[in-house]
C-alpha cells in the first residue's frame, strides 16, 4: 500500500513492471494524469483496488467487467464520461465525487445475480441523469445505496423492496417525484433514509413508523409532503434525528413526539458508523455521512453521526403546540 505517498502528478509507469497484484491503494497520492491503458488488464485479478482522493482525469473502460477486484474505490477525481458496465463479483463500488454522467442503467442493470454481488454502491455528487431503474432485485446484497446530488428523476422504484438487507439509503437532491413506493417497508433493516430535497408528494405514510425498527436517521425535509404527521411515527424506538422541515404539513404535532427514546438517551461516544462487504472484512468500506440544516446552515457529520439528536418540524403549516 502506498496511500499518501507523493507519486504524481504522472500515473506511476512503474506499475506495469509489478508482479502479480493483489491490492492496489494508491489513494491521495498526488495523481492527476489520466491512466494509461496498459493498466487495466494488468489488474484484472486485483482484490482491492483504491485510486481514490487524486486529481486524475479521463474516463474509463466502458467495459469494466475486466476488473473482478471486490473493492473498488475511485472515489473524489476527475473522471468522467458515462458508467461503466461492472463485474458481478465487486462487491464495494465507490465512484463519488466525480463527473460521471449518463444513465445509472447499465451499471445496476446489468449485474448478474450472485452471493456475493454488490453491497455497497456510492455515486454521489456527480452529473448522473435519468431515472433509477426498477431492476434493484438484481442488488439482493445491497446494504448502502447512495445516489444523492445528481440529476436523476422520475419515480423511486418499486423494485427497492427486494433490498432485504438495505441500512442505508441516501437520495438526497436528486429531482425524485412522485409519492414513496409502498414496498420501501419490507426494507426492515434500515438505519438512514435520506431523501430531503426532491418533488415527492403525498401523505407521510403510516407504515414508516411500523417497519423500521432499527431507524436513526428520517429527512424528508424540502418535498411536497402534506396532511398530518402520522402518530405511528413515534414507534421509531432508535430515531435519533428527524427533519421534516419544509413541506405542506399541517393538522398538529403528535403528543407523543416527546417520547422518542433514543433522542433522551445517552449514545456512545465511540461509535462510528461504517459499512464494508461481507466479502472484504477489513479490505475497504465506507463511513456514514450525513447533511443536517443546524441553525440556516447545512453541516455534515460523519464520524460524530451517532451522538446527534435533532428534530426540525419548521417551515410547515402545523398548529397546536409542540409537545
Amino acid at each position: 500500500m502506498l496511500a499518501s505517498w507523493q507519486l504524481g502528478p504522472q500515473f506511476p509507469a512503474w506499475l506495469q513492471y509489478q508482479g502479480q497484484l493483489e491490492t492496489l491503494d494508491i489513494a491521495n497520492t498526488g495523481i492527476s494524469h489520466s491512466i494509461t491503458q496498459w493498466f487495466w488488464p494488468k489488474i484484472s485479478n486485483l482484490f482491492q483496488l483504491n485510486l481514490s482522493r487524486n486529481q486524475i482525469h479521463g474516463e474509463i473502460p466502458r467495459k469494466f467487467e475486466v476488473v473482478s477486484a471486490p473493492v473498488v474505490d475511485l472515489s473524489s477525481n476527475n473522471f468522467k464520461g458515462t458508467l461503466p458496465f461492472i463485474s458481478s463479483a465487486v462487491a464495494l463500488l465507490d465512484l463519488s465525487n466525480n463527473s460521471f454522467e449518463g444513465s445509472i442503467y447499465h451499471t445496476l442493470c446489468g449485474l448478474i445475480r450472485e452471493p456475493n454481488g454488490l453491497s455497497i454502491l456510492n455515486l454521489e455528487n456527480n452529473n448522473l441523469s435519468g431515472g433509477i431503474p426498477n431492476c434493484l432485485k438484481t442488488c439482493p446484497n445491497m446494504r448502502v445505496l447512495n445516489m444523492e446530488n445528481n440529476n436523476l428523476m422520475g419515480t423511486i422504484p418499486p423494485s427497492i423492496g427486494h433490498l432485504a438487507f438495505l441500512e442505508s439509503l441516501h437520495l438526497r437532491h436528486d429531482n425524485l417525484s412522485g409519492k414513496l413506493p409502498q414496498s420501501i417497508q419490507h426494507c426492515t433493516e434500515l438505519v438512514l433514509i435520506d431523501l430531503g430535497g426532491n418533488e415527492l408528494i403525498g401523505g407521510i405514510p403510516t407504515w414508516i413508523g411500523n417497519s423500521f425498527s432499527k431507524l436513526m436517521l428520517l429527512n424528508l425535509r424540502s418535498n411536497k409532503f402534506q396532511g398530518g404527521i402520522p402518530y405511528e411515527l413515534c414507534g421509531l424506538s432508535s430515531l435519533q434525528i428527524l427533519d421534516l422541515a419544509h413541506n405542506n404539513l399541517s393538522k398538529l404535532v403528535p403528543k407523543c413526539f416527546n417520547n422518542f427514546t433514543a433522542m433522551a438517551k445517552r449514545q456512545n461516544s465511540g461509535a462510528i458508523m461504517s459499512y464494508s462487504p461481507p466479502s472484504s472484512p477489513g479490505g475497504g468500506g465506507v463511513q456514514e455521512n450525513a447533511f443536517l440544516v443546524t441553525k440556516g446552515r447545512e453541516v455534515e457529520y460523519s464520524t460524530t453521526l451517532k451522538l446527534v439528536v435533532s428534530m426540525d418540524l419548521s417551515e410547515n403549516n402545523l398548529s397546536g403546540e409542540i409537545p
